[in-house]
């Protein structure tokens, strides 16, 4: 809730910091004052409802009437929010609390109203366990309370916390390329995690500069840049079902033609279905321009050409036997699992390559043996 929270300061305000368990649940300051106030109320298995008898309510006027007895300044200067997933009813004191922007035409924000109804709770009083709450809150005077409720909204329906993906998500559709906001989330939320861990562990609890989340964010937008492709099918392996689908296709077929077996098969296997998985994982998330797999594809055939012509050329009429022709090949086949590495865009990860050969080879657009096309029809039939 406070990463999502603090996007809003992103790039207006360098000089705020974000506290977690702080000065509050969180807490938006500058140089130690607080700028905002924050009580998170979370519920999962009910719905909350902040009737003016709610314990959440209750607890969370305890904090703030305590802190106002103690700075009295505080209203005047702080905004005072409760997050909740909970809701106000209709003619509560919370509803009366809502965010000035909140209300439909011919109807306001109201203090005054809130601290009648929310006084002659207390005054009533009928729940131990909130007696210190109440007591607190009467403690400020009539004209105290007023202004401490004239500086607190209350922010009912929240999303749940497994809904702030998309809160988050939102907020940076700016930021990173078309649907991209996801990964970006996700990365800003790998560096936010142990940062919020960082700052708990120090004694105090120290903030977190919105100019961090600034620097993060430069660096996210960086990475995912057009021209900055991730590549991140490097260690997925392809089920079982999908390894036996690929035994009698071309290019494990081209292969097994030059003498290639065992575990080389396997990597071939692997090395295909990362290439393949990685290449359409960046045309689904639109990261590659019309065409440019085609062009990559076109190096890679280029590169082979005079390679495979110069085997051609050295075996001529002079080799004849078959076992001559499937070692050239294996020669051939070597140079791509060992030494082809071409980059595409800033991805030059060896998968990359080898697996791009393979989908080039199932469809005999390049091949191993002198005589691939013929004889991968030949080991077909």
């Amino acid at each position: 809730m406070a990463l999502a929270l603090c996007l809003k300061y992103v790039n207006v305000d360098a000089g705020v910091e974000v506290g977690i368990e702080r000065l509050d649940d969180v807490s938006f300051e500058t140089s130690g004052t607080a700028l905002e106030l924050l009580q998170a109320k979370h519920h999962i298995d009910r719905v909350a409802s902040l009737t003016d008898k709610s314990v959440d309510l209750w607890k969370t006027l305890r904090v703030w009437s305590q802190a106002a007895a103690n700075d009295p300044t505080l209203p005047a200067r702080t905004r005072l929010a409760l997050v909740t997933t909970g809701s106000a009813p209709d003619d509560s004191a919370a509803a009366m609390l809502r965010p000035a922007g909140a209300y439909p035409v011919g109807k306001a924000r109201d203090p005054k109203a809130a601290a009648a109804l929310l006084g002659a709770v207390a005054e009533a009083g009928g729940n131990q366990e909130l007696k210190a709450a109440y007591a607190a809150f009467l403690a400020l005077g009539p004209t105290m309370r007023i202004s401490l409720l004239s500086s607190i909204e209350i922010l009912d329906d929240q999303p749940l916390v497994t809904d702030l993906d998309e809160v988050i998500e939102k907020d940076l559709r700016m930021l990173a390329p078309r649907g991209q906001a996801p990964i970006a989330r996700e990365r800003l939320e790998g560096w936010w995690w142990p940062r919020v861990c960082k700052a708990l562990m120090a004694r105090p609890a120290e903030p977190i500069s919105v100019l961090e989340v600034e620097a993060k964010l430069d660096d996210i937008r960086d990475g995912l840049k057009r021209a900055a492709l991730v590549a991140d099918q490097e260690y997925v392996d392809p089920t079982g079902d999908e390894i036996a689908d690929y035994e009698g296709r071309p290019f494990v077929r081209q292969l097994k033609v030059v003498g290639v077996g065992g575990n080389r098969i396997e990597y071939a296997k692997r090395d295909y279905y990362r290439a393949f998985t990685q290449r359409s994982k960046w045309v689904r998330e639109h990261l590659v321009f019309d065409g440019e797999i085609a062009k990559y594809e076109q190096t890679l055939i280029e590169e082979w050409q005079p390679r495979f012509q110069q085997m051609c050329d050295k075996i001529g009429d002079r080799e004849t036997t078959d076992a001559g022709r499937r070692q050239a090949g294996q020669e051939l086949y070597s140079w791509v699992e060992a030494d082809a590495r071409f980059p595409f865009r800033t991805v030059s990860q060896r998968f990359l390559t080898v697996g791009s050969y393979h989908i080039l080879a199932n469809d005999l657009r390049v091949g191993w043996h002198p005589d691939y096309e013929t004889a991968c029809a030949a080991d077909e039939v």
